[in-house]
């Protein structure tokens, strides 16, 4: 259990903390919003992810964001840190948030690859989708067992259509074997369980863990 906060960071910085936290809301659905100190998501499956921003090494410096994920069933099941240092590109000059004396700013931000710290925790995030189908977390049962012809249908969205599951791709591959209202009714049950996402859908990392799951 995490020791209690002494010290809090300011208005100002979780302003400039926004930054980070806008711009990987751009690229992840679920985003609620910052309440408090901390920034939540509501992703599938019922799964809660909460950002806040932390130090650690002294009060003045804000360098990380820790993340921790958690369910109703499972509680907090999977934690991770993005410290602003290793997203920094001098070894000597690491980024963070100055934020003891006068107004909140960024110190070497310049050398701040914001860039790779957003893109590592969007694909955390994404991972955490697998995690919906963990017993713990919800049953296997709530999810279906796909058949042979749906996991090929998964496989060739993501190998053919860089992972878009678009009815009228699908339909052209595999008319022979589905129909064009089966396809629709499939697609429309796998968004409803979260296994697509909402149009434009796309195969979640939850859906491919299936498909994995399943195959001979």
């Amino acid at each position: 259990m995490r020791t209690p906060k002494v010290f809090h960071p300011s208005f100002q910085a979780l302003a400039l903390a926004d930054q980070i936290i806008d711009a990987l809301a751009d690229g992840v659905p679920g985003f609620e919003g910052r309440i408090g100190t901390a920034w939540y998501w509501r992703l599938s499956g019922g799964i809660l992810v909460t950002f806040e921003l932390d130090y650690t090494v002294t009060e003045q410096r804000w360098d990380v964001l820790r993340a921790t994920a958690s369910s109703p069933n499972a509680g907090i099941f999977n934690a991770a840190d993005f410290p602003f240092a290793i997203y920094g590109t001098l070894l000597t000059s690491p980024p963070f948030i100055h934020d003891l004396e006068g107004e909140a700013e960024w110190s070497n931000r310049l050398y701040f690859q914001m860039g790779r710290l957003i893109e590592a925790a969007a694909h955390w995030l994404a991972m955490l989708q697998a995690a919906i189908i963990d017993p713990q977390i919800r049953p296997p049962t709530a999810f279906p067992e796909l058949s042979a012809l749906e996991r090929d249908l998964v496989w060739y969205a993501l190998e053919e259509l860089n992972g878009n599951f678009r009815l009228s791709a699908l339909h052209k591959a595999f008319g022979e074997h589905i129909s064009r209202r089966q396809l629709a009714r499939t697609a429309q049950r796998w968004e409803d369980l979260h296994l697509l996402t909402e149009q434009p859908r796309r195969v979640t990392v939850a859906l491919r863990a299936l498909a994995e799951a399943g195959a001979p």
